[in-house]
């Protein structure tokens, strides 16, 4: 049986953190206090076995953070922490399920009924960084732009994530246009995501997140952003893979210059 995942529960996020994910106490941290966010864990005489996250927007919601300690594997924990986090939606008012999905986790994803839906790419930088102009077009975020911010990542993403989005948008960048905002750049969120609805402002923001990032991860549709990422050096080294479960929704892959994070595409 689930029950709610509190602040007395990070101590034992060490103990479940994968090698090769981000330090996952700040994430649980923001989970915690976000009304947007539902963090579960399953527990076995007071020691947490596995846990995830829902993230919920307008008519849309997450999975997130699906992880089953190391020593409580083949167990069957990631399905019934799967289920949990479905059971405790509203499909009438979240018709629309997505998550992220790794190797280990795709097959038990697709027995639950979840579908896939696109590849992200992962690429890693090999050579040096090669010199780019950063477009005078690109702004520091401000309140004026707020706007503009969750209209294209709405057309991008075809969902109503504004409430999520309001919270890291700080030290946010802008592609501006005839005073309209055509894509946006958040340096320190998950993956230092980029969302555009024209490929030349999406080319001139990852000309900016190139300056201080060696990794990217993107949509495999994004043909525009790959080819600009192998003439800059960048080779794939990995596959996820980004499922639903529930209404198929409209949105561009194409648009997505670099994703939020494993747990928001």
């Amino acid at each position: 049986m689930h029950t709610e995942f509190t602040s007395e529960d990070l101590a034992q996020l060490p103990a479940l953190q994968p090698p090769t994910w981000g330090n996952l106490i700040p994430r649980f941290e923001y989970f915690i206090k976000s009304e947007h966010c539902k963090p579960i864990k399953i527990a076995e005489n007071g020691e947490v076995v596995a846990i995830g996250t829902s993230i919920l927007h307008g008519d849309t919601a997450w999975l997130a953070c699906i992880i089953t300690h190391p020593e409580h594997r083949k167990k069957g924990l990631g399905n019934a922490m799967t289920l949990s986090l479905i059971s405790e939606l509203d499909r009438a008012k979240y018709p629309t399920i997505y998550l992220d999905a790794t190797e280990f986790g795709f097959p038990v994803y697709l027995k639950i009924g979840f579908e896939l839906e696109e590849l992200y790419l992962h690429f890693r930088r090999e050579k040096p960084l090669l010199e780019h102009v950063i477009s005078k077009q690109i702004l520091p975020s401000e309140e004026k732009w707020k706007a503009g911010i969750f209209e294209v990542d709405k057309i991008v993403s075809g969902e109503e994530r504004s409430g999520v989005l309001s919270d890291f948008l700080a030290n946010a960048f802008v592609y501006v246009e005839n005073a309209q905002v055509l894509g946006y750049y958040i340096p320190d969120w998950g993956d230092n995501p980029i969302m555009a609805v024209t490929n030349q402002a999406g080319l001139e923001l990852m000309k900016l997140r190139n300056q201080t990032n060696d990794e990217a991860r993107l949509p495999e549709s994004n043909i525009a952003a790959i080819q600009f990422l192998k003439e800059n050096g960048f080779t794939q080294f990995q596959t996820s893979r980004r499922m639903f479960l529930g209404t198929k929704r409209i949105w561009k892959a194409d648009k997505i210059f670099n994703r939020i994070s494993g747990q928001l595409g």
